[in-house]
């Protein structure tokens, strides 16, 4: 999931988007990669990232909260790539805040050391309550039966 297509769009900084309840199974990146704007995740199981699970690039502020993250064979979780943004004379890279989050398997959070978490946003600027669960089996179990497509059968009426 690409959100903030290139580091020219700087308009892209009004962007605030919130992921939850959400399974990525296999995916190789991206679960998001974010230029610009803000990103709340919560409550997601990441498993098994080919390259990397979750990037901030240029000016992105990304606010980890008490998902589940299990490794496969690559085990670092937080990517940051340094981009220049169209109307900046210096390249920087976004920043993540992890709170409450599990990694399995080897998973490797990866944060930046000495800058950074106070930085990034709470999502309370946004929305004054949210329902969180703590990041656990039952949790995981739930997003793997209940989350993506979902056979389901048509009203008699329409068959």
């Amino acid at each position: 999931m690409l959100i903030g297509a290139d580091p020219s769009h700087v308009g892209d900084r009004c962007i605030r988007v919130t992921i939850h309840h959400c399974f990525f199974d296999g995916t190789r990146q991206r679960q998001p990669r974010l230029r610009y704007g803000r990103v709340h995740l919560y409550n997601n199981y990441t498993k098994n990232w080919g390259i990397y699970a979750v990037c901030a690039s240029v000016e992105a502020q990304i606010y980890s909260q008490c998902n589940i993250y299990e490794a496969g064979q690559k085990k670092k979780t937080f990517e940051y790539y340094t981009e220049k943004a169209a109307d900046r004379e210096e390249a920087r890279s976004g920043l993540i805040r992890s709170e409450g989050d599990v990694f399995l398997n080897g998973a490797q959070a990866c944060l930046l050391t000495g800058v950074g978490k106070e930085w990034v946003f709470h999502p309370s600027e946004y929305y004054p309550t949210w329902t969180y669960e703590a990041p656990s089996d039952s949790l995981k179990e739930i997003l793997q039966i209940c989350t993506g497509w979902q056979p389901l059968r048509r009203p008699a009426e329409m068959i």
